[in-house]
């Protein structure tokens, strides 16, 4: 027969067995879940992160305004298109204008002609400084990749050393790259209101 102190002492060891089991069956759980996570947190991590060249500043925004930018463009890109991405002054850069400016309509938009240099040599830009001109360049761009498949993704290394060529200024996400079968087109958009900063075609030679 057991005293009372004896009965206490068998009673506090079996609470404490029992919490030492519960934590080690918490610890178990915590540690599957965390296995089964890693598969995605390390997937999560991959999409997002982007190989930046040395020298370049580029500087990250939220997944939230990367989806946002992406769906404006996918809308933008549509036979919906409100054509209002223009903020009074975006680049058509020079490797797409390029191409533009041998297609009548788009050679005669007026004034916001601009020079910029690449691989030390001067290549012709455009400065769209009106709606208009806006209008006309990005209704050629729907109709470039119209019954197109594309995909929209992050930049790669090599893209961003051309854009990082051509600009005089810190690159900052939203930073899009639409790519199909024949072209790859980027799109910066300001951070601030999802305007079009620059508008450009990474050369085929950067791949």
């Amino acid at each position: 027969m057991l005293t009372n102190g004896r009965l206490l002492i068998l009673y506090s060891f079996t609470i404490f067995d029992h919490i030492q089991i519960t934590i080690f069956k918490m610890k178990r759980l915590i540690f599957f879940a965390s296995v089964l996570l890693m598969p995605v947190l390390l997937k999560a991590q991959t999409i997002d992160s982007v190989d930046i060249p040395k020298n370049v500043v580029y500087k990250y925004t939220d997944p939230a305004t990367i989806l946002k930018a992406n769906n404006l463009l996918l809308k933008e890109l549509s036979d919906s298109a409100t054509y209002n991405l223009n903020n009074g002054l975006t680049i058509v850069g020079p490797q797409l204008w390029y191409r533009y400016s041998q297609i009548p309509e788009l050679n005669i938009i007026p004034n916001g002609n601009v020079t910029i240099r690449f691989n030390n040599k001067a290549y012709p830009a455009k400065m769209l400084q009106d709606a208009d001109g806006f209008k006309k360049v990005w209704k050629q761009l729907i109709n470039d990749i119209r019954n197109e498949k594309f995909i929209i993704r992050k930049a790669t290394n090599k893209e961003l050393v051309y854009y990082w060529a051509v600009i005089s200024f810190d690159i900052d996400e939203p930073l899009l790259i639409l790519e199909n079968a024949t072209h790859r087109y980027l799109f910066n958009f300001s951070p601030k209101d999802l305007k079009l900063l620059w508008i450009d075609e990474v050369p085929s030679s950067m791949k």
